[in-house]
This record gives C-alpha cells, structure tokens and sequence, in this order.
C-alpha cells in the first residue's frame, strides 16, 4: 500500500488499540456523540487560521497546510491533549510523508496541544522506521481475524468502542 491509501486515524489506531484499527480498516465505526468526539470536530472545524489550506491527500484529509513565503511547507495538526503521544506524532508523520511520496513535496509537521498549549515540531525522517513499522501492522489487520478486546489507558479515555468491546462495563 502506498502512504497515501492509508488514513492518519488508522495510523494513531496503530498505536493505540489493535481491535479499534481492525475495525476502522474494515470500515466498522462507531461514534456515540462524546464529549471527545465532540471536541475532535470542534477542533477540526474551528482551528483553521487565515493563509492555511485544507488538502485531501489519497485516503486523507490535511485540515491546516501553511505554505510559507519562502515556499516551505508546515503542516499543523491540532490534539486536546496536554502531552505529544506516540499516536499523534506518528500520525502527524504520516501526513507529512503522503505529501513527499504524493506530490514532492518536504514538509514539516507542528503538533499544538490544546491542553497545554505547548507546541511540538516533527520531522518525517526521526520518525520514519517506526511509521514504517505501523504500515506493516496496518496492512496485516486487512487479512486477520478481529482481535479479542484488551483493556489499555484509552479503553477509559472516552472510547466510542466501550460498549462494542465490553458491553458497557
């Protein structure tokens, strides 16, 4: 598969929960209307800023591309958390690595926590091996069976697969 056949969402999936990416590559979601989901779209729809596009890319959807006078590209990536993740840098990485296999074109990744209002810069290459790694792992759930559900820290972070997973317990 090439980069761009594969969504973000199922990249930070890849990180976080193995039955949750089984799922959403098999095209399975659900949604129960949260207060994270909620807040997911009211940043997606509402962090655009004057001078920076949106850009569907393959499978995938840029919400925030800045090019610069100097013709560099920034790609800003909006998260409520207080900390980076792994799911989101990775994420953040893909994105950036569908515009270089895509179009060309090097851009620079800038991941905004909106819990804390820090800022964190990514470059594709640091990250390459690990996102790597993550296409393998994507591609491999298209032909497995479901995995069993596993408790981790999202399972009690507002997952909308709760009840799906464990019935509501």
């Amino acid at each position: 598969m090439r980069p761009e056949e594969i969504r973000g969402t199922d990249v930070s999936y890849s990180q976080i929960c193995d039955r949750r990416l089984w799922l959403s590559v098999h095209n399975i979601y659900i949604t129960d209307g949260t207060e994270f989901v909620m807040e997911g779209k009211y940043l997606a729809e509402n962090r655009e800023h004057p001078g920076f596009s949106r850009v569907k890319v393959g499978s995938n959807v840029i919400d925030n591309l800045e090019i610069l006078p100097d013709g560099t590209a920034l790609v800003h990536e909006y998260k409520r958390g207080r900390k980076a993740l792994k799911a989101d840098v990775l994420q953040l990485a893909h994105y950036l690595n569908c515009l270089l296999s895509g179009y060309g074109v090097e851009a620079r990744g800038i991941l905004h926590l909106t819990g804390s209002r820090k800022v964190v810069e990514i470059a594709l290459p640091e990250h390459l091996q690990e996102l790597q790694e993550a296409y393998r792992k994507i591609e491999s759930m298209t032909v497995s069976e479901i995995p069993q559900a596993k408790r981790n820290w999202f399972c009690r972070r507002g997952c909308s697969y709760v009840e799906f997973c464990w019935g509501g317990r």
